[in-house]
């Protein structure tokens, strides 16, 4: 990914880890919710150095799942792609797109688990 990132420039490189990271978040917001996600990555609670045990075993958590890891890797690899196809400006709006598309999703699938008020409890 990190290759194919540098393809599109060196700041490419930067944006492919950038879009993954976020794409990854997203991923497993969809499902924990924000708060899950945030928790999921412990970054409330690293501790420098970052190549600590216990770090390493909070970002391997990260990586168990193998289909929101490939959904991450995918999205990245597609945006340097497209950036290397399309105007820069226009793969900018199309990446800020799909983080609003995300973001609306993981709030449609939190609020449709809540209960709300008013509502009979069998």
């Amino acid at each position: 990914m990190v290759v194919i990132g540098y393809a599109g420039g060196p700041p490419g490189a930067v944006v492919a880890l950038l879009a993954f990271v976020i794409a990854l978040f997203l991923l497993w917001a969809r499902e924990l919710g924000f708060r899950g996600a945030w928790e999921k990555f412990g970054l409330q609670s690293l501790s420098p150095p970052l190549w600590k045990q216990d770090n390493i075993d909070r970002f391997k958590a990260l990586f168990a799942d193998e289909q929101k890891l490939v959904k991450a890797c995918t999205i990245s690899v597609a945006l340097i792609a497209a950036s290397m196809l399309l105007p820069r400006n226009l793969v900018v709006f199309i990446f800020l797109a799909a983080i609003a598309l995300g973001v609306f999703e993981v709030y449609r699938n939190t609020n449709s688990t809540t209960t709300r008020p008013g509502t009979r409890i069998n």
